[in-house]
């Protein structure tokens, strides 16, 4: 659970400054188990006697932020109305030639603030699982009872 509010909680920031992140994952590589404790003894998590299993892996994914776009509804847009009339009447020509030459991707997710569309990086983080026994359901599960950034490279 703590987990879970710590990353709602760097959500819910990003919303407030307004911007987004690319959240699409490329790739994921080189897992490798670091540690396998069995009272979570020297991995620093303190949830009881349960099994921990520490997990690395490395993560590719694109390193580009953009501001939001606010949504319109379209009702009474009288200028996207005249854009569109335009374009037919110039027997429609391609949209980005009137949004100043805009694309697409920028006129529907923003100016990219932080980063770049083409600039993977290849993102190192660590996991801590936690092994807990569900009396009521009498099954075992596995738990995220820590999920870090530890650091990224530029992926070529």
């Amino acid at each position: 659970e703590a987990v879970y509010n710590r990353l709602a909680a760097e959500g819910r920031a990003r919303k407030k400054e307004g911007v987004q992140m690319d959240t699409n994952v490329l790739a994921i590589m080189n897992a490798e188990i670091l540690a396998c404790e069995v009272e979570g003894a020297s991995v620093n998590v303190e949830r009881g006697s349960d099994p921990i299993i520490l997990l690395h892996f490395m993560c590719q994914q694109i390193h580009c932020v953009r501001k939001k776009v606010a949504k319109h509804d379209g009702e009474g847009d009288e200028e996207g109305d005249k854009k569109e009339e335009n374009s037919a009447a110039a027997g429609g020509e391609d949209a980005t030639n009137e949004s100043g030459g805009r694309t697409y991707m920028e006129e529907e997710l923003g100016d990219v603030v932080e980063g770049s569309e083409d600039d993977i990086r290849a993102n190192s983080y660590v996991v801590a699982f936690q092994r807990e026994y569900n009396e009521e359901k009498m099954e075992l599960n596995w738990k995220i009872v820590d999920f870090r950034f530890n650091g990224a490279i530029a992926y070529l």
